[in-house]
C-alpha cells in the first residue's frame, strides 16, 4: 500500500481524530520503514482539524480523500493529501504557516505536474496543484495554476468541483502505474540489471524507441553483410543521447555468440566516474582516452568489440591537441576510424552529438573533423545519419538519411519543451523572445529564478526538497571564474582537484559527499552530459552583460590554443543553464561588474529568490 489513510468523504467527517491517527501512523511505519516523526504528526493533527472545521457540515460529498500517497520511484515524494472528485484529482499540500514561499508552491505544483504526466490513471484528468498554509484566513489567490487558499476556503473548491457522480475508482486510482522520468543515472542502473526501463510517454514522443530498434537493425545488417557503418545520433541537451547509447550497448551486450560485443566510450570522464560509481562496474562503460591510447596511439592490437558507441563525438580532439597531448600526428576521428577498420571482418561506430556543447580548447572543429577522416580512411564507409548532416557527408560517403536519428525533445526537464531554445535565445541576445517564453516555462512546471544571496537559493533547495531522498541540487560554475571562491564557491583548480564527482552525484542527502551539502561545486566540465533536479547556477565575470552586448573575459593559460574564445564562454554558460530537470536559480555575487546582468535576468521575468519568503498574510 503506498498511502496512509483512504476514505470517502462522509467516511472522514465522521472519523475520530486520535484513530485517525494511530491509522496514519501505523500505516506510515508499515509502508514506508520508519517511525512518523513529532513534527509529521504535528502537521498531521493540524491537517486533521484544519479539514474537520471547515466541511464538518457538508453532506454527501462524492469524492475520495489520500493521505499521504506516495509517487512511487520518487524516493518518498508524498503530496499531504489527494482528493479524488468527479473527473478531477485536487493535490493539496499543507504548510503550517501565517506566510507561503516559493519552494512552498513550487512543491505542490511539481506534485501536480508528475502526477499528470507520469500516473497512468491521471493522464485524461485534471490535476489541480492547491497550497494550503493552514495559519492564514481569507486567502484565495493563483499563481502558475496553483491555487493558494486558507483553510477556511476549502470549502468553497470542494463545492467547485463536486458533482453529483464521482467518475474516478479510488482503488484502481491507487493501484495505477506511475512511472516517473528517470534520471541519467537511475536509467543506468535499470539497464545494467535488467530491469524494466519505464515505458514513458514523453521518452516514446522523443523517438528514441524508433532510434534504438533502427541501430539494432542496423548492426544486424552489418554482422550480416560486413563492411564499415558510421552511424550518427543528433539531439539537443538532454533529449536523451546517452540513454539511447546505454541501452543500445547493453542490447548488444546480451549476444551469446559474442559477434556483437560492444562498448559505450564517453571523452567526458566526469561522466564516466559517474556511471562507473552508480554501477560499481568498469566494464559497461569506459574511458575514451584510454580506448584511444591502447587501439590508436600504441595500436598494440584491434578491439574485440565490433560495435562502439562514443558520446559527445562533436567534442572530439583535433590534430593540433591530439599532437600537444599525444604527440601524435592525427585528430580523435582519424584515429577512431582507423581503428575500425582494423576490426575484422566488420564494424559499427555509434556517435552522439550534442549541439552548442564545444567547451574545451581543441574541439571547436566540430562535425568537420569527422568528415576529414572519412576522406583520409582506407575503408568504404557507409554514413546513417539525419537530413541535416546529410551535406556533409554525402561527398565522401555512401550516406542514408535516418531522421530518427535526431532527438528533438529534452527529457531533462521533465514536460517544459522550451528550456533548450530559451536558453539558446537567451545567450544569443534574443531577449524580447527570452521575455515572451518564460511565462510558459513556469507554466510547464520549470522555475527559474535569480538572486544576489547565495544562502536563500541553498536554503530554497532544501525546503522544497525537504523529504526528497533521491533529489538532487547543488551548486555549477565555470572553471573560468574568478570572483566567487570570495562568496563561498570554490571552483578554483585546487577545490575542483578535489572533488569526488561519483559521490557528489551518488552520495545520499545527508553525506557530506554529496552535491545536496553545498560543500563542492562542479564545473561545466564536471556536470557535462549529467543533470540536477535543481543546479544552483553561479555566474561570475567570465561572461557578463555589458549593456549591449555579451562580454567575455578569462586569463588564458600560456600555450592555450583558443579559436573562439566568445563562444567557448557562451557554450560553457550553456551547460550550466540546461543541467536542471525541474529548474535551476542562477547566482549573481554582488560585485559592480554584474549588476547589468542581474538587471538584465529580471528584466526577463526570472523571480528573484525569494520574493514570498517573509510576506505575511493576515
Amino acid at each position: 500500500m503506498n498511502y496512509c489513510y483512504k476514505a470517502e468523504f462522509d467516511e472522514f467527517i465522521v472519523s475520530d481524530e486520535i484513530i485517525w491517527l494511530d491509522s496514519m501512523k501505523a500505516s506510515f511505519a508499515a509502508n514506508f520503514n520508519q517511525n512518523a516523526s513529532g513534527e509529521q504528526i504535528g502537521a498531521w493533527s493540524d491537517c486533521y482539524k484544519k479539514i474537520k472545521n471547515v466541511l464538518k457540515d457538508i453532506k454527501g460529498i462524492k469524492a475520495h480523500l489520500i493521505f499521504e500517497y506516495e509517487l512511487p520511484r520518487e524516493g518518498g515524494r508524498r503530496p499531504d493529501l489527494v482528493v479524488l472528485i468527479n473527473t478531477t484529482i485536487l493535490v493539496i499540500e499543507f504548510k503550517k504557516k501565517n506566510f507561503y514561499n516559493w519552494a512552498d508552491l513550487d512543491q505542490v505544483k511539481a506534485y501536480a505536474r508528475d502526477l499528470g504526466n507520469y500516473h497512468e490513471q491521471s493522464h485524461s484528468l485534471k490535476v489541480v496543484p492547491i497550497l494550503v498554509p493552514t495559519l492564514t484566513k481569507n486567502l484565495s489567490i493563483k499563481i502558475d495554476k496553483t491555487m493558494i487558499i486558507s483553510p477556511d476556503k476549502l470549502e468553497k473548491v470542494f463545492r467547485d468541483f463536486v458533482k453529483v457522480e464521482l467518475t474516478i475508482n479510488a482503488q484502481t486510482w491507487t493501484d495505477s502505474d506511475y512511472e516517473p522520468l528517470p534520471t541519467l543515472v537511475q536509467a543506468a542502473r535499470f539497464i545494467f540489471k535488467n530491469e524494466h526501463l519505464p515505458n514513458i510517454r514523453r521518452a516514446n514522443s522523443a523517438g528514441i524507441p524508433e532510434a534504438v530498434s533502427y541501430l539494432n537493425k542496423l548492426s544486424e545488417h552489418a554482422a550480416t553483410n560486413k563492411g564499415r557503418h558510421l552511424a550518427l545520433v543528433t539531439g539537443v541537451p538532454g533529449a536523451g543521447k546517452t540513454l539511447l547509447g546505454l541501452k543500445f550497448v547493453h542490447e548488444n551486450k546480451q549476444m551469446t555468440d559474442g559477434k556483437k560485443d560492444s562498448v559505450f566510450l564517453s571523452g567526458n570522464g566526469p561522466l564516466v566516474d559517474v556511471l562507473q560509481h552508480a554501477l560499481d562496474s568498469k566494464v559497461f562503460v569506459q574511458p575514451l582516452k584510454n580506448y584511444i591510447l591502447t587501439y590508436g596511439i600504441k595500436q598494440s592490437r584491434a578491439p574485440k568489440e565490433h560495435i562502439v558507441v562514443f558520446d559527445e563525438a562533436q567534442r572530439a580532439w583535433d590534430r593540433e591537441k591530439v599532437l600537444e597531448k599525444h604527440n601524435h600526428d592525427a585528430s580523435e576521428p582519424d584515429l577512431i576510424l582507423q581503428i575500425a577498420g582494423r576490426i575484422e571482418p566488420w564494424s559499427m561506430f555509434v556517435g552522439l552529438i550534442g549541439e552548442g556543447q564545444e567547451i574545451h580548447s581543441g574541439e571547436e572543429s566540430g562535425m568537420l573533423q569527422w568528415v576529414d577522416a572519412i576522406k583520409k580512411s582506407k575503408n568504404k564507409w557507409t554514413v546513417h545519419c539525419p537530413k541535416k548532416l546529410v551535406h556533409l557527408f554525402d561527398k565522401v560517403a555512401t550516406v542514408e538519411t535516418v531522421d530518427n536519428l535526431d532527438l528533438t525533445v529534452s527529457l531533462r526537464s521533465h514536460i517544459s519543451e522550451n528550456v533548450t531554445r530559451w536558453v539558446e535565445l537567451f545567450l544569443n541576445s534574443k531577449f524580447e523572445m527570452v521575455k515572451q517564453m518564460t511565462p510558459t516555462l513556469f507554466a510547464q512546471g520549470f522555475d527559474v529564478y535569480v538572486t544576489r544571496n547565495l544562502e536563500q537559493a541553498k536554503q530554497y533547495c532544501k525546503d522544497r526538497y525537504q523529504y526528497c531522498l533521491d533529489k538532487r541540487y547543488g551548486m555549477i560554475a565555470t572553471s573560468k571564474s574568478r570572483k566567487l571562491p570570495s562568496f563561498g564557491v570554490d571552483n578554483s583548480f585546487q577545490g575542483s582537484k578535489f572533488l569526488k564527482i561519483g559521490p557528489w552525484f551518488n552520495e545520499p542527502v545527508d553525506s557530506d559527499l554529496s552535491c545536496c551539502s553545498f560543500n563542492k561545486v562542479a564545473t561545466e566540465f564536471s556536470c557535462q552530459g549529467l543533470e540536477l533536479d535543481f543546479p544552483v547556477v553561479c555566474w561570475d565575470t567570465d561572461l557578463k552583460w555589458d549593456g549591449t552586448k555579451w562580454e567575455e573575459f578569462i586569463q588564458p593559460r600560456a600555450k592555450t590554443i583558443v579559436k573562439d574564445a566568445h563562444q567557448l564562454r557562451l557554450n560553457s554558460y550553456r551547460v550550466l543553464l540546461t543541467r536542471g530537470r525541474d529548474g535551476f536559480v542562477i547566482f549573481i555575487p554582488p560585485v559592480p561588474e554584474l549588476d547589468k546582468t542581474y538587471e538584465l535576468l529580471k528584466s526577463l521575468g526570472l523571480r528573484t529568490a525569494f520574493g514570498m519568503e517573509s510576506e505575511k498574510i493576515s
